[in-house]
């Protein structure tokens, strides 16, 4: 996850603000995309290909290490608008501050998911189980958190949040 997070610090510094600037009208599409989702997931809609069947593979670390760097570029998506921002506002104030809020950012999500990554390794079975019972109503709440932050995109774009985040 380090990894995608630095990569993304430097694509961040090299286009500069300007050029993220003008793919702001994403924030509306992305926000639609996540309240009609959120939406039908409410409604207890499932995608008919959502469950995906993989053959039984050999280990090795350059696999693992592989499959964290897609899992970590997947998982940018979700973060990296708040990573972009966060980057650029230290960037302004000055290269040192911002490498450093880059790094520590980085790092900070990178625990995050390890020690995520750890509890459900050392709970195993049971936690998955106790995960199981409940999967509809976890999709479901899901659902609505994901229509919620849909609609707060879109807010965003078009009013912002001044009291929470300064223009």
């Amino acid at each position: 996850m380090t990894l995608v997070y630095v990569g993304l610090a430097g694509t961040t510094a090299f286009f500069g603000a300007q050029a993220l600037a003008d793919i702001a009208i994403l924030e509306v599409v992305v926000g639609a995309v996540f309240l009609i989702t959120g939406g039908a997931m409410v409604v207890g809609w499932k995608p008919a290909w959502s469950v995906v069947r993989l053959p039984e593979r050999e280990r090795s670390l350059t696999g693992f290490f592989l499959f964290g760097v897609l899992y970590a570029a997947a998982a940018a998506g979700c973060t990296a608008p708040l990573f972009i921002a966060v980057v650029l506002k230290g960037i302004s104030v000055g290269p040192v501050l911002g490498i450093g809020v880059a790094v520590s950012y980085a790092f900070g999500m990178t625990a995050i998911l390890a020690v995520a990554t750890g509890l459900t390794a050392l709970g195993g079975a049971s936690f998955t189980t106790t995960l199981s019972a409940y999967t509809d109503r976890i999709y479901r709440i899901a659902g609505v958190l994901l229509a919620v932050s849909g609609v707060a995109e879109i807010y965003y774009y078009f009013y912002g949040f001044p009291r929470v985040i300064p223009q």
